[in-house]
């Protein structure tokens, strides 16, 4: 494999490291508020996702494919468990953005995992953009439907110019 073939191209490597940091603010959003045992396993998959999506944007390669495959897919597993069990666990909908994000880095890891290496494309920053803007339109909304926001200070009252 040569410098300019690529298993996963800078494309590819710009929407799993978002959606990887995505998922990881979210499941530290979520940790606000929640069970303390709850909590530690949100901080504890949201620090793990949030590195490892630095980790994607900012290097050549994917880091632990494999294993990160396979941890993708925890956080859905554990809030899948919580629900049959009936525990009241994290809020849905920042649960489901998280849970589409990481479901997104599961299947583009198998899918890179699978294919051949393939080259560079010439110009992937649109790519890279576009991947950036559609993980920023799951991610915000679900950090504004996270208890977080309901914790923020309220802003300062709005004071009208004086005119005299």
């Amino acid at each position: 494999m040569d410098a300019a073939t690529v298993r996963w191209t800078a494309v590819v490597r710009g929407a799993l490291g978002f959606a990887a940091l995505g998922a990881g603010l979210i499941h530290l959003a979520l940790a606000v508020g929640a069970h303390p045992g709850i909590a530690t396993g949100l901080v504890t998959v949201g620090a793990l996702e949030f590195l490892w999506g630095v980790l994607v944007v900012s290097r050549p390669g994917v880091p632990l494919p494999r294993v990160a495959l396979g941890l993708t897919l925890v956080p859905t597993a554990a809030w899948v468990v919580l629900l049959v069990v009936g525990v009241d666990g994290p809020r849905p909908l920042p649960m489901l953005a998280a849970t589409a994000l990481g479901l997104g880095v599961a299947i583009g890891l198998a899918a890179g995992l699978r294919r051949d290496p393939r080259p560079e494309p010439a110009h992937p920053l649109v790519g890279v953009a576009i991947a950036g803007f559609v993980v920023a339109a799951v991610t915000v909304p679900a950090l504004l439907a996270t208890e977080v926001t309901s914790r923020l200070p309220a802003p300062p009252p709005h004071e009208q110019p004086s005119h005299g």
